[in-house]
Formats: structure tokens, C-alpha cells, sequence
């Protein structure tokens, strides 16, 4: 049986999406997926899981590693404009820059953390 990672991988984003009709039509698909499919949807769960573990870790150390240029206030909803440019200065040409900069805007992300594990998924 051929695996079609990017339908699981459409599913798997609808399932996490937090819409009610894409999480229903997710919920539908995987429920009438074959045992065989079903296991090799399970599989790429499991796969895409440890990505985004991986992910996370490499987030996590980027923002460490650039801790100390960042400003001493921790909670960005109270910078002012000195401290968003001591953030943008820090983190600017970052691989993961432009995450960091939504983050710390507080707006959603998940559309690039998606597209970063996109970019890690063996599609072949």
C-alpha cells in the first residue's frame, strides 16, 4: 500500500486545527480508513509528533541562546518601543525569526510551525 503522507498530513493539521467541521471531516477520514492505512496514519502521527518535539527543542534553544540580547522584561505585551527593537535587533536573521516575531506579538503561528515541519516531512 502506497502511504499518502501529505493526505495525512491534511488530516492531521484538520484534527489539530480547532475547528469543529475540518476536526468532523478529519474524524470522518481516519474512521474510514482501512486497518492498513490506519496504521500507517498512526504511524505518521507518531513521525510528525517527534518533529514537532524536535522543533520545539530547537525553538526553545534559539530563545535561549539569545536570552541575554533580550529585553529584561520577559512578558512582551509590556514592551515599549525601545524594548521591541532590542528584541527585533536580537532576533532578526534568526532561522526561526519570523515565529518568534508572531509569537511575541501574540498572534497565531501555528500556520508556520506547520509550514516548518512541512519542511521536515520525507514526502517521497
Amino acid at each position: 500500500m502506497a502511504v499518502d503522507k501529505r493526505k495525512f498530513l491534511t488530516i492531521l493539521k484538520n484534527l489539530y486545527s480547532g475547528d469543529a467541521v475540518l476536526v468532523g471531516m478529519a474524524t470522518k477520514a481516519t474512521q474510514q480508513m482501512e486497518e492498513a492505512e490506519h496504521e500507517a496514519f498512526t504511524q505518521f502521527q507518531v513521525d510528525v509528533g517527534a518533529l514537532f518535539i524536535e522543533l520545539k527543542d530547537e525553538l526553545d534553544k534559539g530563545l535561549e541562546d539569545m536570552a541575554d540580547s533580550f529585553p529584561e522584561e520577559t512578558d512582551p505585551r509590556k514592551w515599549d518601543v525601545i524594548e521591541w527593537s532590542v528584541f527585533h535587533k536580537a532576533a532578526f536573521g534568526h532561522k526561526f525569526y519570523e515565529i518568534y516575531s508572531t509569537m511575541a506579538q501574540g498572534k497565531p503561528n501555528i500556520d508556520l510551525i506547520w509550514g516548518e515541519l512541512e519542511n521536515r516531512i520525507d514526502f517521497s
